[in-house]
């Protein structure tokens, strides 16, 4: 990646463009499983999961500058219109501010308020399904298969290794009312949803299938076929029944997800 970025730079610097180019490096989330002192990893709602690195270069960011503020990246949508001193107006509904102040001055610069907070809603049925939310220093976690809740201070505890959810219920009970809320507001997908249409999906898969093995077998009963033309459909339904057999294994799987309990 050194190498890669490196090319850019130089690719930038030789066009003359790299006093008004801005370089953002960073990740769509943690990488693999082992993120320590953060829990988790990728695809999960965990810091090591949430937390990546964002580095940032160009024109009025003075080099070796820290921010500790947390941001997320659909700012970077607010962010780029003000660098560029856009006058089009930005829809009213964006969740993302503008991160100019703490890219021009560090720690120093003041971040416009979130109303939302930083919500990472992940109803998936491929793995363990939490939504997250980032208030201030508190992060709220909810598993969506029990509704069990968690809570840290991510500030003293990025390790997330103290649940204060039984010792601080008005602190969970504010932030719950204000996660439904947002995911009421912009009709955020409930997990009983997602299963229900994962299960519709597979189920179909399933019946589409059964129809090809009678298609198929129709087709092998007549006496016209030559050898290439029944290898040809005997292969194809093999093919057919092994894909079939995938789709009942993931049907089970799911059911199996839907009573899972598990955080990681």
């Amino acid at each position: 990646m050194d190498s890669s970025i490196g090319m850019v730079l130089d690719k930038l610097k030789a066009l003359g463009l790299e006093k008004n180019t801005y370089v953002i490096f960073t990740s769509d989330n943690g990488g693999g499983q082992s993120n320590a002192p953060l829990q988790g990893g990728k695809a999960k709602m965990w810091e090591g999961g949430l937390r990546v690195p964002m580095i940032v270069a160009g024109p009025g960011i003075a080099a070796n500058s820290q921010c500790d503020k947390p941001v997320a990246q659909w700012d970077y949508l607010t962010t780029m219109h003000d660098l560029v001193g856009s006058t089009a107006e930005l829809p009213n509904d964006l969740d993302g501010i503008s991160l100019r102040p703490v890219l021009e001055q560090g720690n120093e610069g003041k971040l416009a308020k979130r109303d939302t907070g930083l919500v990472f809603h992940f109803p998936a049925h491929y793995t363990v399904p939490i939504t997250s939310y980032r208030d201030g220093d508190f992060k709220l976690m909810r598993h969506l298969n029990t509704g069990e809740i968690k809570l840290f201070n991510v500030f003293r505890d990025m390790g997330e290794t103290k649940d204060l959810s039984k010792t601080m219920p008005e602190k969970v009970a504010n932030m719950v009312h204000k996660l439904d809320a947002y995911l009421e507001k912009v009709g955020a997908w409930k997990m009983e949803e997602v299963y229900a249409a994962r299960t519709e999906e597979l189920e179909t898969w399933i019946a589409d299938d059964e129809e090809k093995f009678a298609k198929i077998n129709q087709q092998l009963k007549s006496n016209r076929l030559d050898a290439q033309n029944r290898k040809e459909l005997q292969a194809e339904l093999k093919s057919a029944k092994s894909r079939q057999t995938r789709h009942r294994d993931n049907l089970e799987k799911l059911y199996q997800g839907r009573k899972s309990v598990r955080w990681f």
